[in-house]
């Protein structure tokens, strides 16, 4: 059986990125009697696993729970359904790639007017100050609802999934603040966590995708102020603050 994760390299090198994905495949597998392959992967492309054996459809229900998985066919997608994908463009509008390639390669639309209904209150900001105030940017992982699909016009249009909603509001509601991490694998966040002596001034890490992940600070640490130190050890990647008193003045309240 070959599945398509929700899993790309992006910017991170592809030897890199794939000795990440290959340790957390090991991880997953255990003791299961399954054997995995990565069959395809490139800088810009999806990458493919190939999985067999006696246990192969647990593991991949693991692996898709873990690292998502890529809707490849439009035919396959349903209207109010949920699915998951990586966001590619922030401009007028939200553009997030759910992996559809057949019978055409399509992103999914968020408008700026559902976004600004559900992140703002109604409050005029643009497409980019709601992305900038919410952390949302190329790479970032989005759950969507799909709430249009024109087939012959080949159109895909979507509003934020519950799910990502119930997200923020966790995020927002708990009051700490967050370095959203992006172009870099979690080893190499965590090594750089402990060169720049920043480890007693986070909670935890959490991944969003195998280069994406959201650094919890603790309570009353600005994640402003942290960003330069930690910045200087991962100059290859890009750190954005989520600040929830921001987004709380600026956007709604939660």
């Amino acid at each position: 059986m070959q599945i398509t994760l929700l899993q790309k390299p992006g910017k991170v090198s592809v030897k890199e990125f794939s000795a990440t994905l290959e340790e957390s495949l090991s991880k997953l597998r255990g003791e299961l009697s399954v054997t995995t392959k990565l069959v395809q992967l490139s800088g810009n492309e999806w990458a493919k696993v190939e999985i067999q054996g006696e246990d192969s459809e647990v593991v991949t229900e693991l692996i898709s729970r873990e690292f998502g998985r890529a809707q490849s066919d439009l035919a396959q997608i349903r209207v109010q359904e949920n699915y998951e994908g990586i966001v590619d463009a922030v401009g007028a509008n939200l553009s997030v790639d759910i992996g559809v390639q057949k019978p055409t390669r399509l992103s999914v639309n968020l408008d700026l007017k559902g976004l600004r209904a559900q992140l703002s209150d109604g409050k005029p900001l643009s497409c980019k100050e709601v992305a900038d105030l919410y952390c949302i940017r190329p790479g970032s992982r989005l759950a969507v609802r799909i709430t249009r699909l024109d087939l012959d016009r080949r159109t895909i249009e979507a509003w934020l999934a519950d799910s990502q909603i119930q997200l923020f509001s966790q995020w927002i509601t708990c009051g700490l603040e967050r370095i959203q991490v992006f172009t870099c694998t979690r080893q190499s966040l965590e090594n750089a966590l402990r060169k720049a002596a920043l480890e007693r001034d986070v909670i935890s890490v959490e991944t969003n995708t195998l280069t994406t992940h959201s650094v919890v600070c603790k309570l009353g640490t600005d994640a402003i102020g942290l960003i330069p130190k930690l910045g200087s050890k991962l100059r290859k990647s890009e750190l954005e603050p989520f600040v929830p008193k921001r987004i709380l003045q600026r956007c709604r309240q939660w």
